[in-house]
Parts: C-alpha cells; sequence; structure tokens
C-alpha cells in the first residue's frame, strides 16, 4: 500500500480539491494493511476510481483510498475476472479485443470497473448488470472480504446494493452472453440511416466505433471540456403519476417500460426549461446536451450544487417533476 500525504485530488469536473492523506492500494494483499491503518486512524475515508462520477469539495478532511487494483484474468471461453482499478473503456476495448462480446454499447463511458457496478452504469439500451456474474469487495463494517453474485446485488435503474453500503470493490467477474447486436436506442438508429448501414452488417468492434462517434459528437471529452457526464437521472414515473395539466406528453422524449411506468429523457426536460435558469459565471450547460453540466471558470462544488437546484426547480414548477442528481456530491 503507497500512503502520500497532502495531495490534489484529480478530477473529471476540474474542481480544484485536496487532500490529507491518500492510501494506493495495488493488489488485493493490500487489505490487511489497509484494515490495520483505519483501525489505528479517526480519519473518514472516502473511497474514488477516476473520479469521474464524484463531486468533490475543495478540500476532504480525511483518508482517500485509491483502487489501483489493474489485472485482467480470462477463466473461460465466456468469464473475465477484472480488478477494480481498471480503465472501464480500456477494459471495453480489450474485451473486443479479446473476442469478448457485449459491451460495445458501453464505450467511452468514463470511470473504473469498480465503479460501475456501484452506479449500474449504462447507455444507448446496455446495462452492465447484465454481464456481471459476481462482485468481490472489501466491507468496511464487518473487516471481511465477500463475494455476491448478480441476484444479490439487487440491481435496477442506475443503483445497487453497494449504495446503501460501506465497501471497496476490488474486482468483478463477467460473464459475457451471447446475443444479437442492440441497435434499437434512437441515436444508434439515425446514424444507421443517415450513414446506410445495415444493421445486419454491422459487428461489435463497428458498433462499438459509431457509439464512440456518437458519444464523441454530443458529450464533451472531459480532459478538455471539464465534467462528470449526465447530471441527472431519467425520472422513472408511473404514467398515472404524469401531470397532464403541466406537461405535453408529446414535447417529451419517453420510453414505455411497461407495467405502467414509462422513461422520460431529463436532458429534454431540461432544454423546454434552459432561458428560465439564471446564467453563472462559472457552470453551464453543455451546447451539445443539456444533460451535461461544464465547469467553464474553476467552478467550485457550491457553484455546482447551486446551479442544480436551479435546474431542479425549473422542472419541478414546469412539469412537477424531481429531478435526481447521478454523480455522487462529497461532503467536506
Amino acid at each position: 500500500m503507497i500512503i502520500d500525504k497532502n495531495i490534489s485530488l484529480k478530477n473529471s469536473f476540474g474542481i480544484n480539491a485536496s487532500s490529507n492523506i491518500c492510501l494506493t492500494l495495488e493488489s488485493e494483499e493490500c487489505i490487511d494493511e489497509l484494515t490495520y491503518f483505519l483501525n489505528n486512524k479517526s480519519y473518514k475515508k472516502l473511497i474514488i476510481g477516476e473520479a469521474t462520477n464524484i463531486l468533490l469539495p475543495e478540500n476532504f478532511e480525511g483518508v482517500i483510498i485509491k483502487n489501483n487494483i489493474l489485472n485482467i484474468s480470462i477463466i473461460s471461453k465466456d468469464e473475465v475476472i477484472v480488478g477494480g482499478g481498471v480503465n472501464w473503456d480500456y477494459f471495453v476495448n480489450w474485451s473486443l479485443e479479446n473476442n469478448f462480446y457485449g459491451l460495445e454499447n458501453l464505450t467511452l463511458i468514463p470511470g473504473s470497473v469498480g465503479a460501475a457496478p456501484i452506479q449500474n452504469i449504462g447507455a444507448y439500451g446496455v446495462e452492465i448488470s447484465k454481464f456481471i456474474k459476481k462482485v468481490r469487495f472489501y466491507d468496511f463494517i464487518d473487516k471481511q472480504i465477500k463475494e455476491f453474485t448478480q441476484n444479490d446485488c439487487n440491481f435496477s435503474y442506475r443503483k445497487s446494493i453497494f449504495q446503501d453500503m460501506d465497501i471497496l470493490i476490488l474486482s468483478v467477474c463477467f460473464k459475457f452472453v451471447p446475443g444479437d447486436l442492440v441497435t434499437s436506442y434512437d441515436s444508434i438508429n439515425d446514424y444507421l440511416n443517415t450513414n446506410n448501414i445495415k444493421p445486419s452488417d454491422l459487428t461489435p468492434i463497428k458498433l462499438s466505433n459509431i457509439i464512440k462517434k456518437i458519444r464523441l459528437d454530443r458529450l464533451p471529452d472531459y480532459t478538455k471540456i471539464p465534467n462528470v457526464g449526465s447530471f441527472f437521472k431519467n425520472p422513472i414515473l408511473n404514467k398515472a403519476d404524469l401531470n397532464l395539466e403541466k406537461l405535453d406528453i408529446k414535447k417529451l422524449i419517453t420510453w414505455d417500460l411497461g407495467n405502467g411506468m414509462i422513461k422520460i429523457g431529463a436532458a429534454r426536460l431540461i432544454e423546454l426549461v434552459k432561458d428560465k435558469i439564471p446564467k453563472d459565471v462559472n457552470v453551464d450547460l453543455y451546447k451539445n446536451h443539456a444533460l451535461v453540466l461544464i465547469n467553464k471558470n474553476n467552478a467550485t462544488q457550491d457553484d455546482v450544487i447551486q446551479y442544480s437546484s436551479f435546474i431542479q426547480k425549473e422542472v419541478f414548477n414546469t412539469f412537477d417533476i424531481n429531478l435526481e442528481i447521478e454523480p455522487i456530491i462529497i461532503d467536506s
């Protein structure tokens, strides 16, 4: 385990954040040393991978635990175990290069493998939970290493059981499920139609390349324009609860989920109220995607929270719909 003091915390929103101490874990064998360290300190702790889905304060008064477990092991023709510190997009590309297919729709999502199950990341009609067989993690409460199966993880839209637990994900076992390429998402269909590409002509690698082009056209590269990706979740509501006096369903982007449930595109909701949102010197909506907040001028965590609260207020007042923030806001 590597111990560093008084460090600057790199994060995708570009906040000038720092911490008193950082512990870097390079293997599962570091757990005993980590446990000993924490047992003898009163620091609060924060676990980070690549800090792409968290909103940091300017100074975190505690210990940062950095997951740097980077192994990838092929277990069988359809199973792979991946260390929690592996960059997610690196793993997607690795899987395609090694003939493990299914994750192509999740290309270019920032973050680490260890963070991916916590949020049950998803994009373009695919969620990671479909491919997870087991998650191996350290439980800070019981001080034990445990494994959960897919069912144990209680996956749902952008949620898992891990959000309510005090854990560090050490590795994830992926089981690749044979199946057709997922091309039903509107933006994929639009691209295929515009470029006269037949779905039957696609391969997993070709689909991954198409999604890269779609994402790069719509979403900013956080290394150039600081952001944490989608800032709000798409609301999922019972159709019977929709306030049809406040909204015209024809103006929205929706997905029928069955059983009377509907998912509503948060970006469209924001687009319809963005003229009412007060201008801010430090934070703004990305010009190509209203779901992405960007740091345009040394924004602080407080700047982002205030700006996002204006958006939530306007969406609720206009449509009677609550927007839930997707990234994790870290207290100082």
